[in-house]
């Protein structure tokens, strides 16, 4: 006699089994791709950091020396805030994605004194060139031809302006003592959004030149800001002290408001340490605040290679 066949399901247990299963496979799994994810951007900023490399080392070529990263201010307006973040940026693009202008001040509002005459001019303007009056110093065309740069592409450079970065608002202190109307390098990270087109971009990549005519490691002296600050040092990690001293835009805290230690561990050259000397004693360093956007924490982005420590 022929037995009919029978059909078995899956038990409930067995089902509550599988599922445990495929739970646990994805829970190792998400770690795995965050992990690579973040391994890419790191990539990315990297290759970015490569680029802004080239293109100072060009920009010494061409005018002398590296950009300033002093932070500085016109008279006692501090709302006129110009730190090296902002330095470089002017230095790799210019105030128009036409490139430095050799006469720059290294002023937040973009003038320097043109002919000597001790007023300053917009020298950044190449539709009307620099003028006094009906008196023409400078013309479009002659302002387009002695600008050096740019020295990186504009699509690729990140460029953004501070005010697409920061709200205008009295809980962001940096948006007060810097100047908003200035651009900075965002890094590859993403942690923010742009406040006018509301696509992802990055935080201000920090930049510091080294003083080489300086040979401590770190001041004598370090303060919260750059006027507390002695400028003994071969870095001074105050040039930057606006964008990481208070919130972030999404409000968070960065560590290194708190502890400007932070910065001096990382950059300390381990092969010389007595006396104790900085990676890049010679030049500069660039920073990125990295995957979480707060600068200080252990997952910020360092124009060092981390392989040599």
């Amino acid at each position: 006699m022929k037995r009919d066949k029978q059909i078995r399901g899956f038990t409930l247990l067995e089902m509550l089994t599988a599922l445990a299963i495929v739970v646990i496979m994805i829970s190792l799994l998400i770690p795995a791709i965050q992990k690579i994810g973040e391994t890419a951007h790191v990539v990315k900023q990297k290759a970015q950091f490569h680029a802004i490399e080239v293109g100072l080392e060009t920009f010494r070529v061409d005018t002398g020396d590296y950009p300033p990263s002093e932070y500085t201010f016109l008279g006692n307006d501090n709302k006129t805030g110009y730190c090296g973040a902002q330095k470089l940026a002017e230095a790799m693009v210019g105030w128009d994605g036409f490139g430095y202008h050799p006469k720059s001040a290294w002023q937040s509002n973009g003038e320097a004194d043109f002919n000597g005459d001790g007023n300053t001019e917009l020298i950044y303007d190449t539709v009307k060139g620099i003028k006094v009056g009906n008196t023409v110093l400078q013309t479009a065309e002659e302002n387009r031809k002695v600008r050096k740069g740019p020295y990186l592409e504009l699509e690729k450079s990140n460029a953004v302006k501070l005010s697409s970065i920061y709200p205008d608002d009295p809980k962001f202190p940096t948006s007060a003592i810097v100047a908003r109307d200035t651009y900075v390098l965002a890094d590859m990270f993403g942690t923010v959004y742009h406040r006018t087109t509301g696509k992802k971009t990055g935080m201000p990549i920090l930049y510091y030149r080294a003083d080489t005519s300086k040979a401590l490691f770190r001041p004598t002296t370090l303060g919260t800001d750059q006027k507390t600050t002695s400028t003994d040092a071969i870095y001074n990690v105050n040039h930057n002290y606006p964008f990481f001293a208070y919130v972030t835009p999404t409000e968070e805290i960065h560590p290194m408001a708190s502890d400007r230690e932070l910065f001096y561990k990382r950059i300390a050259n381990p092969n010389f340490t007595s006396p104790q000397r900085p990676y890049r004693a010679q030049s500069f360093i660039l920073l990125s605040a990295g995957a979480d956007g707060l600068y200080g924490s252990p997952d910020d982005v360092y124009n060092i290679d981390e392989n040599e420590k």
